[in-house]
């Protein structure tokens, strides 16, 4: 799971911006007019087109969605749907779909609903193709490094990683599409979609305005953000890159007219131990935190499911690796590494490479 990156969007043209949205898996707020410490949403109410802004909290963090229509999502639709999903997918819900399917011991078929076997059928797709490096499973590593609810009184041996490892893998989970069902071969197989749920809630709440024809809007759950159509000034949205090495500031945007931009990294959420930092972020594979030149990824996509999957899975497979799946699989997206004399250098493919505006 990915500790991501500051994403700003702008009105094009005015240079303003036009909201400040911040990709963090720890709880996130919002303030007006001021970017507070590492996380913060700037709202611009008033402009020449009549627009819409609702925002609340969801998931352990903020959603914002923003329509420029004549009919949207109301608040209390919004804020249905995103219930309904965080009794899905929250593990922090011992009531939660998912808690009820970690909690099942049995070798048998677990019925799911629909949207839980489309995540994890996604979610599956996105484990084969990263080789890995996107595991929903891994869990019970992050928690033991100390990452999780409870802190630990040491650190993982070798043999105890390679113990942990072996209840980790999507491909212990097979899937059953009609009924829908899943079954764990290894019954203590916990799933945790923290990096991926946020993406597919995003990507719903942009299928119910889409289904009311509205065509022009932005909608943002703690940092996956998916665009439309215009903003309120009639222009595409621009989506931003934090620059790592200075929150306040911003590496480029994209501009798009659709699609979506999820961002993951390694340097917001790390613990120092004997003068070594370690990072939140693990490598499934190696069971151990990531420990490679990649500061950030970005990836663009269609839908923001698929970004908040890939942007993880690139930020823990590192520089090299990392290229090579962008370009096995045509991939959009930046990844920025630091260099050993601290200077960022930034690698850009697919839409970044031909849409993105260095700042």
């Amino acid at each position: 799971m990915g500790t991501g990156k500051t994403v700003f969007v702008y009105s094009s043209s005015r240079r303003h911006v036009e909201s400040v949205v911040v990709h963090l898996h720890e709880k996130r707020i919002y303030r007006n007019a001021f970017l507070l410490g590492t996380f913060a949403l700037l709202v611009l109410s008033c402009g020449p087109r009549d627009n819409r802004v609702i925002t609340g909290s969801t998931m352990g963090t903020y959603f914002r969605v923003e329509t420029v229509c004549n009919q949207s999502l109301g608040e209390s639709e919004i804020a249905q749907e995103l219930e309904r999903l965080t009794l899905i997918f929250s593990t922090y819900r011992d009531d939660s779909e998912i808690s009820k399917v970690n909690s099942d011991t049995s070798e048998n078929w677990i019925a799911v609903s629909p949207d839980f076997l489309a995540v994890t059928s996604h979610a599956r797709r996105i484990f084969v193709a990263s080789q890995g490096a996107f595991d929903p499973t891994v869990g019970p590593v992050v928690e033991r490094w100390g990452f999780g609810v409870t802190v630990p009184a040491d650190f993982p041996s070798g043999e105890e990683v390679a113990s942990l490892r072996m209840r980790t893998g999507l491909n212990h989970i097979e899937i059953r599409e009609m009924p829908p069902a899943i079954r764990k071969n290894l019954v203590d197989t916990r799933i945790d979609y923290s990096a991926i749920a946020k993406g597919f809630a995003v990507d719903r709440l942009a299928e119910l305005t889409l289904k009311l024809e509205c065509e022009n809007f932005l909608v943002d759950i703690g940092g996956e953000v998916r665009v439309n159509g215009t903003n309120r000034f009639g222009e595409l949205w621009r989506i931003g890159i934090e620059n790592p090495n200075d929150p306040d500031q911003v590496l480029g945007y994209l501009e798009r007219g659709s699609g979506a931009v999820a961002t993951s990294g390694t340097y917001r959420n790390v613990k120092t131990i004997d003068g070594e930092q370690l990072s939140h972020l693990m490598d499934p594979i190696s069971g151990r935190p990531v420990d490679h030149e990649i500061l950030l990824a970005s990836v663009y996509t269609e839908e923001a499911t698929t970004a908040d999957a890939w942007a993880t899975a690139l930020a823990v497979k590192g520089l090299e690796a990392s290229t090579d799946l962008i370009s096995r699989w045509r991939l959009s997206a930046m990844l920025v590494e630091e260099s050993s004399t601290g200077e960022l250098i930034i690698h850009r493919f697919g839409d970044f490479e031909t849409a993105f505006e260095a700042l």
